[in-house]
């Protein structure tokens, strides 16, 4: 890996000069720091480990540089949703997909023959051109889920999570207006919003709910594993 690096910089040299670019060593130092990681970085977390190595440079100098590193294929600009923007390398001749945790913003990057084969096959039989593609699969990592609780109130739950409820707490009066809602234990359903102003929407059985962050509180879930029929 240390003499494909060498060689990418080598390489990156060679089209600056041709290009008439500035390659400083300032800019080589961005260069180097960012091959030396396969980790996905924003701008952010480039210019600290720049610094962790007793370097200080301009976060705006760093962002240009990811930009030109984008620019002759060395990286690619990636955003996700929620997320600051992240670069990752470009490996000729290498795709990869990702598995993004909704809680921590944890990319993992994966590669399966099968799934690209079943995809280059659909393209075939729909008689369409494949370019390129991207493949984002959002949800939550086994780290996150060993802090979650086995049963959870509805507030807590990702958007287009589906969980299963497990009671009702609170008042006779307040589990009977629940109640009359549909939602009752064993009931799955599909978290539509749960952050930001406003109710936390859900839905099941083709319809959405409104609910209070209050009342939302008094409805604990559990993890659904299986698919939900209600939510389809």
């Amino acid at each position: 890996m240390e003499r494909l690096h060498q060689y990418e910089k080598e390489e990156f040299i060679t089209i600056c000069k041709e290009h008439g670019l500035n390659y400083s060593d300032k800019r080589l130092l961005v260069l180097e720091e960012f091959l030396r990681t396969v980790e996905h970085l924003t701008v952010t977390s480039l210019q600290d480990r720049v610094e962790a190595e007793g370097h200080r440079l301009d976060r705006d100098f760093i962002a240009e540089t990811l930009d030109l590193l984008c620019k002759y294929g060395y990286a690619y600009k990636k955003e996700f949703e929620g997320q600051e923007v992240q670069y990752e390398h470009r490996h000729v001749g290498w795709h990869h997909d990702h598995l993004i945790c909704a809680e921590c913003g944890k990319i993992q990057e994966f590669h399966d023959s099968e799934i690209e084969i079943l995809q280059r096959q659909i393209a075939v039989n729909r008689n369409f051109t494949l370019l390129h593609h991207k493949m984002e699969l959002y949800g939550v990592c086994g780290d996150c889920r060993k802090q979650r609780r086995p049963v959870m109130p509805l507030s807590f739950v990702l958007p287009e999570e589906k969980v299963v409820i497990d009671r009702l707490v609170g008042g006779s009066r307040m589990q009977q207006r629940l109640a009359d809602m549909g939602l009752t234990p064993g009931t799955a359903i599909e978290v539509i919003k749960s952050s930001g102003p406003g109710p936390l929407i859900v839905a099941f059985r083709g319809s959405r709910i409104a609910l209070g962050r209050g009342l939302s509180n008094k409805v604990l879930v559990s993890e659904n594993s299986g698919p939900t029929s209600e939510t389809d």
